[in-house]
């Protein structure tokens, strides 16, 4: 697997006793590397953000290639995996809703409608979540409403999506989601071309942020001055009990802040945030 992942990722292999190894991922003088190690009987890929990277010549491995293209389905499309999966919610306004298909074919077989609640338990984190953000509430108990939830679906099983997601999904109108991402993408890109992760946008890319690496170990220091003026940008990710990491490929996850660009937002939204973090680098 990947260095640079999220906990959820590696969490169901380590579940199910597989002995998980990382090929190292990081960003180092402006380049953004992926170290690929053949030597595994499952090879897991993943091309970050929206952005399309370099493919690995898989044509002399002859292990299962597991491929997450939760950030790519806007951007590209990959033939050269055993399995693909991925997710909507990174993307839109869905509750629930993912995608998963295999080079033979097969398809997954929903079980019965029950999902122990946790379509209402995702629909009332969000709720929270745009109060808070809105200012309209000052706790984050969203926080532990969306820990329920994924606690709630470790014993789902496989379960058809919500019927309002579904049609959600089928309604997304992906050329104003590409455009608008790119457009507000392009103004922070032009903004702080040094801190790029990923230097390059293709004409094909999609991107899902706008990721930086910020100088100094001043991350943190610059989220908090973002929040204070309510801009709320994620970090990607948190280090776990899972992750083994060494000084190089562990200081992409202590530097690095992903800026906003999604369709909600409009330019002068960008336009804003930028002047924020130029206020922050002045200071």
């Amino acid at each position: 697997m990947p260095s640079w992942c999220c906990d959820s990722m590696i969490k169901p292999f380590a579940d199910v006793g597989l002995e998980i190894h990382f090929y190292p991922v990081y960003w180092s003088e402006g380049r953004f590397i992926q170290e690929w190690s053949f030597d595994c009987d499952v090879l897991f890929l993943i091309d970050y953000f929206g952005y399309t990277g370099a493919i690995p010549d898989l044509s002399g491995f002859k292990g299962t290639v597991i491929r997450d293209v939760t950030h790519s389905i806007f951007s590209t499309t990959y033939s050269d995996a055993d399995y693909y999966f991925g997710s909507l919610r990174k993307w839109c306004g869905v509750w629930t809703g993912g995608y998963a298909w295999a080079k033979d074919g097969h398809r997954l077989e929903t079980m019965e409608q029950n999902d122990q609640g946790y379509t209402e338990l995702r629909m009332r984190a969000m709720a929270e979540k745009a109060e808070y953000i809105s200012g309209g509430r000052e706790d984050k108990g969203y926080l532990r409403i969306f820990e329920e939830a994924e606690e709630t679906l470790e014993h789902v099983g496989i379960v058809r999506a919500a019927d309002r997601d579904i049609g959600l999904a089928q309604r997304l109108d992906v050329e104003e989601i590409r455009k608008r991402r790119r457009v507000n993408a392009e103004v922070l890109r032009k903004a702080f071309p040094d801190w790029l992760i990923f230097p390059h946008l293709s004409s094909a890319d999609t991107p899902m942020f706008v990721p930086i690496s910020v100088p100094d170990g001043k991350r943190d220091i610059l989220r908090r001055h973002l929040i204070k003026n309510e801009i709320y940008c994620p970090v990607h990710w948190p280090v776990s009990e899972y992750h083994k990491l060494d000084e190089r490929t562990a200081h992409i996850y202590q530097n690095e802040l992903s800026l906003v660009c999604d369709q909600r937002y409009t330019e002068d939204y960008m336009c804003r945030m930028v002047e924020t973090i130029k206020e922050y680098t002045e200071e």
